[in-house]
Formats: C-alpha cells, structure tokens, sequence
C-alpha cells in the first residue's frame, strides 16, 4: 500500500464501500504459427473532484461508447457433440488490426512505484488506446485486463481501515445519477490521478485480484469500471454490461490465465496441464471450407506437429479476429480429443500471446480423463 497525499475533505463527489483487499500479487518455440461485494452503499466519506475529460471517456457525460457484443454463455454451452479435430483451411491475409497482439511470452515484470508490481499487460494494453475507442481496442485491453491485478485508490490509510474492520472506501466518479469506480493499471496511474487535484485528500493504494474488482462494480450501484482515469488518451470505460458478461465466462481464480501470464517457471506447462484437468477452456470453432462440418482450430509447428489451440476465456478468441466461434470446452472433452487423436503433439494455450505450449506428456493429468470415461 502507499500513502500519497492529504487535504482537508470537500463534498463534490463521492466513494463507495468495497470488500477488504488482498494484496495480488516450458517451452513457447518460436516457430509456433497459429493457423488462423459489495453492494454500493451510502457515502461515508468524501473523495477528492477529479477532473476529467468526459467526453474522451466514452460513458462518462457522453453516450456510454460502442455496444460491445460478447458469446452467450448459454448459446454456446448446448450439448454439441465434441467436433473432430482438424487441420484448418488456408489462413486469409490477417485484417489490418490497431490493437497489436502480445508477444508469446509474458512481458518483464516492473514496478513503477517501488514494491508495488505493476500490472504491465494492461499498461501496455492502454498504450494502444486514444479517444474513441474501438470495439476491438475495448475488447483487446478488457482480455488483459483480466490477468494479476488491478490497483484501486482508497480515501484514507486502507491498512487501518482493514485492521479496524471497516470496508474500504474507494473514490468514484460521479456523472449526474450515475457513478463510476475507479481502478488503475499501477500505482503510479493512481499517483497521477491523485496530481490532477489542486488539493488532494489523503489517498491509498491496494491491489486486488481483477475479478474481485470487477465483481465489487457489478454487485454495487455502478454504471462502469474507469481504469487510469488520469493518463488522457490511454484510458478507458467498461459498462457494467461487459463486465458482468465476462464474470459470467470466466473462470473467477483465472488458474490457467495466471500461469500463462506469469513469468516461466521450470514447472510451468506442468501446472498448466495440472489445471487443464480441472478447469474449463475454450476451443476455437468454425466452417472454415463451408462443407458444414465444424472443426476446431489447430496450431502447427515448422516440422508438422499439431497442437489444439486452447484459450482461457472467450475473449482470446475473439482477439485473434479470424470470426471463429469460442465454444466451452470442459476436461472431459478436452480428454477425448487427446485420446482420440494420438498424433496430436499437445496444446496451445492463449495463442493471442502471452501463451504457452504444453507438450502431451504434460497433460498426463488430461489424458487419465479418458481413461476414466472408458472404465
């Protein structure tokens, strides 16, 4: 935590109880291709103004920015057959695209402020957005989001108000009826927030994991999540729409993204495959040749093998911009496929990078699926 300044309180916005915080804290060849809670209540402390450009937010004092349109969950749950796994046809030239990709392995770990980590993903993420976002831009930094933490500013000492039991108060915005929590990419982005104030309030800072976050704004009497209200143009509105439809598809410990978006370790794809046998992932889908016959997207190696690509939530397939359907796909399914197809080399997780190649002799743990489902 980090304590940055202090002023006497005024009564022009406002913040809002959250839960108490918790501090968050192989191979991957080059030459892989891809083929183509708390419920808002009552003010009991008042936060610093904050000024900002509402326009540029896209939902604060403007229209609430470009319906964002994600898989339905029950849509794509129904009980399908497990498609057979396929080689995919000839990849079309990639459309010209103004998020980038990140890179296959997970960036450098920094601290802006000294002890506190940052969540670069998402820095970098923001880096790529300007006023007006696009969908794909939002979906882009929203799918990065989603890995380690996100910093929130809290209007006085949050180590002594965990201590003494109290719930946090964290400094939203406020737009007419509607208001906005605040949440923050690295506790610098929260210092800048902090100098945009002529007299600003004593202020902390406090990571948590993203999802607990997500679900304070989607449980409380909020309208969106602002992430790095201060660092114009690199800043962005989620509605509370998206937010809630990605919580509803997501795995809430994120097991799977947070290995794959940590720095490797020697037992990386290991703990991978260990999780690959416990939780569900998705597969990428479509009728690529137009025969009708669904396959699900395969990556390949310069030397031919074949690795099912695997991706941890929806929006990673989404990324890639190849209109390929994310469908569930549960260990047991994940199983069969393996068991049924013994020339599959082994998986590919997160293909939109940071991603990782599990080989088959580490997902032992899968493959013992299938043989319980025989017994």
């Amino acid at each position: 935590m980090a304590l940055f300044s202090r002023r006497k309180k005024s009564s022009d916005d406002a913040v809002a109880p959250a839960a108490d915080a918790a501090e968050s804290g192989s191979s991957t060849p080059d030459e892989i291709t891809a083929e183509a809670d708390t419920a808002a209540a009552e003010p009991t402390v008042e936060a610093p103004a904050i000024g900002i450009s509402v326009q540029a937010f896209r939902g604060v004092g403007a229209d609430a920015g470009p319906e964002v349109a994600l898989p339905d969950p029950e849509a794509t749950s129904a009980a399908a057959p497990v498609p057979p796994a396929q080689s995919r046809p000839s990849p079309q030239p990639p459309a010209e695209r103004r998020l980038p990709l990140a890179p296959l392995l997970p960036p450098e770990q920094t601290e802006t402020v000294a002890g506190m980590k940052d969540n670069v993903l998402l820095r970098e993420a923001l880096k790529e957005v300007a006023a007006g976002a696009t969908n794909e831009q939002l979906l882009g930094v929203m799918r990065q989001a989603l890995q380690g933490h996100l910093y929130i500013r809290v209007i006085g000492d949050a180590r002594t108000q965990i201590s003494e039991g109290k719930p946090l108060a964290v400094a939203v915005v406020r737009d007419g009826e509607r208001q906005f929590m605040l949440a923050f990419s690295s506790a610098a982005a929260v210092r800048d927030s902090v100098k945009l104030e002529d007299d600003p309030a004593a202020t902390s800072a406090v990571a948590q994991p993203v999802t607990s976050v997500l679900q304070q704004v989607v449980s409380g009497d909020f309208a969106g999540l602002i992430v790095d209200n201060a660092s114009a143009p690199n800043r962005v509105v989620f509605p509370t729409e998206l937010l809630q439809k990605t919580l509803e598809q997501a795995d809430l410990e994120m097991t799977v993204k947070s290995i794959v978006a940590a720095p490797r370790e020697q037992d990386s794809t290991v703990k991978v495959g260990e999780a690959l046998a416990r939780k569900r992932m998705w597969v990428a889908v479509n009728d690529g040749n137009g025969s009708g016959q669904v396959g699900i997207a395969e990556a390949q190696t310069t030397d031919g093998r074949r690795f099912l690509q695997l991706f941890s939530h929806p929006l990673e397939v989404l990324a890639l911009g190849r209109g390929d359907r994310p469908l569930p796909f549960e260990p047991e399914q994940l199983a069969k496929v393996l068991s049924s197809h013994s020339e599959m080399a082994g998986v590919i997780v997160d293909s939109a990078g940071p991603s990782i190649v599990v080989e088959r002799d580490a997902l032992a743990p899968v493959l013992v699926l299938a043989v319980d489902l025989d017994d």
